[in-house]
């Protein structure tokens, strides 16, 4: 069996390096962790004045002696070639490479140098250490999953290489349900992990049924949410329902793990590595207790400029006296919804990033999308193309709707140039039902 770490150390990632900077960091005093990282921002941001020509254009000639004259970056400053925003003289060896999801509206295929990634993983270990849980424990896996055959047997392998067990999130019938239930009795998983909604499915089936999650498998110790929003009241309904704690974590692929719940309850910021300030709609700054706009900053990333970079979640934090990562407060950003079905089946609105997946893999041309259901059986979808709106593409989007929704719906498909953004600047990929009747 092999877990992460493992895995990285055998790519060449300098894990252990990265885990000894972390415990330095977390030794130093406030005063001096304050100081350390104010030092490391500037170094970061100088760095890419320097040697990313992105960089260099987006600040201009002249650079500036406060830091919130530096710009904001947005997403589609770095939606660019590789060959436009990676830095000058990093080794392709000693990259990372990935791509976020598109949930925000804009799948953004992005890098980061190998002990930037590294740093990543030491702070998730560190992390869930804390909260009791190693990455040698069998977790039970909410998560999404391509179904296409080589994908789909590719993340099966990989799951059971780093000991986990994934449960398909596409179909919540009582049926599917009632397969989970059997699964938790037969197994000894020590946390589960992934999405709040395809969770909170799970919770409210034994709700019906009167089980708790704790009682048919003893061995769980807690219960990780990712990815999306858990409100407190979901939250607590969780925790009631399984019989365990529930932490709540919050990244983003392209940047960081940015916060996670500690064993008291409170929402720690990744501030080992990051800088974080809150922003209005003008990116002025604002009291971060108050709320607005979240801009971060990767002070360890070389290979590409997340510098005051804007992610498009609305949130608050504050400054704690005493320990160096701050609390992340609020945090106001994308849900995802339900899709309710003709045939009565229920499915999670993440599915749609799978037919984006799909569409993407079949037709390089999409570059936006959302999708709006107006009737149990009908679904809009507005899509940004670089080509044409041919049948060919129709085709492969009805196709899509047809493996990962259900068959016989009815799908109407319009280019459009722009899609509109929430107040927040965020794209929602799915508008579900009820909007249109509340």
């Amino acid at each position: 069996m092999l877990n992460i770490l493992d895995l990285l150390k055998f790519q060449g990632y300098p894990i252990e390096a990265a885990q000894k900077e972390l415990a330095i960091i977390q030794s130093y005093s406030k005063d001096q962790f304050e100081d350390w990282r104010n030092k490391k921002a500037w170094e970061i941001a100088k760095f890419h004045f320097d040697h990313n020509s992105l960089y260099k254009k987006l600040v201009g000639n002249h650079f500036p002696d406060r830091w919130e004259d530096l710009p904001i970056v947005k997403k589609k400053d770095i939606q660019v070639d590789f060959s436009e925003k990676l830095t000058q003289g990093i080794s392709k060896k000693n990259l990372h490479f990935g791509n976020t999801s598109g949930s925000s509206g804009i799948p953004l295929k992005y890098a980061k140098d190998k002990f930037c990634h590294s740093m990543t993983w030491a702070l998730i270990v560190d992390r869930y250490q804390k909260i009791g849980f190693s990455q040698n424990d069998f977790q039970a896996r909410f998560y999404g999953i391509p179904l296409d055959f080589p994908h789909y047997h590719k993340e099966r392998l990989k799951d059971k290489l780093m000991n986990r067990y994934r449960f398909i999130i596409f179909d919540f019938s009582d049926e599917n349900m009632e397969s989970f239930v059997q699964k938790f009795k037969k197994e000894k998983f020590i946390y589960t992990y992934g999405y709040a909604n395809s969770q909170l499915f799970l919770a409210r089936y034994l709700q019906k049924k009167g089980v708790i999650l704790k009682d048919i498998c003893p061995s769980l110790k807690g219960t990780i949410v990712t990815s999306e929003q858990c409100s407190d009241e979901n939250k607590m309904f969780l925790e009631s329902q399984f019989g365990l704690p529930v932490y709540n974590e919050y990244g983003a692929s392209e940047l960081e793990f940015l916060a996670i719940t500690d064993s008291k309850g409170i929402r720690r910021l990744s501030s080992e590595t990051l800088i974080t300030e809150v922003v209005d709609e003008n990116y002025q700054l604002l009291n971060p207790e108050k709320g607005g706009n979240l801009i971060f900053t990767n002070i360890y990333n070389k290979a590409m400029p997340f510098i005051r970079y804007e992610l498009g979640d609305l949130g608050a934090f504050k400054k704690d006296e005493h320990a160096i990562q701050d609390e992340l407060t609020q945090l106001n950003g994308r849900i995802n919804d339900t899709i309710v079905l003709p045939s009565g089946r229920k499915a999670s609105g993440f599915c749609l990033y799978y037919i984006s997946r799909h569409l993407n893999t079949k037709l390089g041309t999409l570059q936006e999308y959302q999708v709006r259901q107006t009737k149990r059986d009908t679904f809009e979808v507005d899509l940004v193309l670089s080509g044409e709106l041919d049948q060919n593409t129709i085709l492969t989007i009805n196709e899509a709707f047809d493996q990962y929704v259900e068959k016989g719906l009815q799908i109407i498909i319009k280019k459009v140039d722009q899609i509109n953004r929430e107040k927040s600047g965020k794209l929602r990929h799915f508008l579900p039902l009820e909007e249109f009747h509340s």
